[in-house]
This record gives structure tokens, sequence and C-alpha cells, in this order.
């Protein structure tokens, strides 16, 4: 492994443990209230970790996906194909994949059904009501 990718591999062991210690939770849903594409992720890995698959798949469908991208682009360096046409398509793919997933997840499960659920007390959602209730 190169001197970079060590970098990063140390650079996710740390932001995992910090996430792990001090249960930040996601950044994103925090602010505004509303999952982010890879909301139910962490608690798919802890339902996978206690070997309940079926949460895990319900928490979140492709958490066995992510944890195989970051080593193979930690171990590759994000060149999974030698050619980069190929990379880039993969890479694209794999988007639309996450991205599709999260836009039936969003159309199914929102705004009531874990891990989908909107938190209308976000920062966001308390700058709209300040603002709405100023100026409307």
């Amino acid at each position: 492994m190169e001197k970079k990718s060590k970098k990063a591999l140390l650079c996710l062991l740390i932001f995992l443990g910090m996430f792990f210690l001090f249960s930040v939770g996601c950044p994103f849903y925090r602010l505004t209230g509303i999952p982010c594409p890879v909301c139910g992720m962490t608690r798919a890995y802890l339902a996978a970790f206690q070997l309940d698959f079926a949460a895990a798949f319900r928490m979140h469908p492709l958490w066995p996906t992510a944890v195989l991208l970051i080593l193979l682009i930690l171990w590759k360096e994000g060149r999974i194909f030698r050619s980069r046409k190929k990379n880039v398509l993969f890479y694209v793919g794999w988007s639309v994949l996450f991205l599709t997933v999260y836009l039936d997840r969003m159309l199914t499960l929102f705004p009531n059904t874990e891990p989908m659920i909107i938190d209308w007390n976000a920062p966001l959602f308390r700058l709209l009501r300040l603002f709405i209730s100023r100026f409307c």
C-alpha cells in the first residue's frame, strides 16, 4: 500500500472512531432534518454485526457494497480498471444505483419509516419557520 493510501485509511479509521465514540451521526441529517443517501448505513452495519441481515437490508439495501467500494478505492487508489473510461463508467454507474435506491426509499419510506424519518426540529426547518414568521 502506498503512503497516500495509508493516509486515507488512517483518516477513515479516525473518522469512524470519532463517529462511534462521540455518536456524531449524520451531519447532513442533523442540519437539514432530511435523510441523506446513506441514511441507515451505520444502522445496517450494526445490524449485520449482530447477524441480523434482514434488518441490515431494511436499514440500507446497499450496505454490503459500501465497504467493498471503499476498500477498492483505498487499495487501488480509485483506479479499479486500467482504462480511465471504464473507471468513470463504474463510478457513474455506482452513483446512479445509489441515487436510484435513495429516491426509491424516499418515495416509499419517507417521512414516517426508519431510517427515512424527517426531523422537523433540525436547524434548516427552524430557520425556515423563523423566515416565514417574519416575512410572510
